[in-house]
């Protein structure tokens, strides 16, 4: 007997020991998250953490997220590969973030409109993005010859 009440009493510190360690961990990342955000520092993950972190205190649970990645990918599917592609479809999504008003449209019109600011913002620095369907044309009038 006192064999099965020594395994239980160990068993029960064992549990308390692994909650005790696993929600200070918790609160240990969360507390260098804070320090980046204080200092500026917060890189791309950790600032979505803080977000996730902050959804239900706030009482805000997003159903759709624009993201820069979701955008960038669509935009591939469109425009030929450019190296200042990523930075323009970043700063289409945050001008459609700040004029963004849903009235049950779709999640694909906010990331068209986010590309189409990418385009605009481009052109404006005379940079154009070609898109695929004009390479394709192209290549189709010259026989496919490059």
């Amino acid at each position: 007997m006192f064999e099965a009440l020594s395994h239980n009493f160990h068993v029960f510190w064992r549990r308390r020991l692994s909650s005790w360690t696993y929600r200070m961990g918790t609160r240990l990342k969360r507390f260098r998250r804070a320090c980046a955000y204080a200092a500026g520092n917060l890189s791309r993950d950790e600032a979505q953490w803080v977000i996730v972190d902050c959804e239900d205190r706030a009482g805000w649970y997003p159903l759709l997220i624009l993201s820069a990645e979701d955008a960038l990918e669509r935009a591939r599917e469109i425009f030929v590969d450019h190296p200042e592609l990523s930075g323009f479809i970043a700063e289409g999504c945050a001008k459609v973030r700040r004029k963004w008003e849903s009235y049950g449209d779709e999640m694909s019109h906010a990331i068209e409109w986010a590309i189409d600011n990418a385009e605009e913002f481009a052109a404006s620095e005379d940079i154009i993005f070609v898109r695929r369907e004009d390479e394709e044309d192209a290549t189709a009038e010259s026989g496919g010859e490059e």
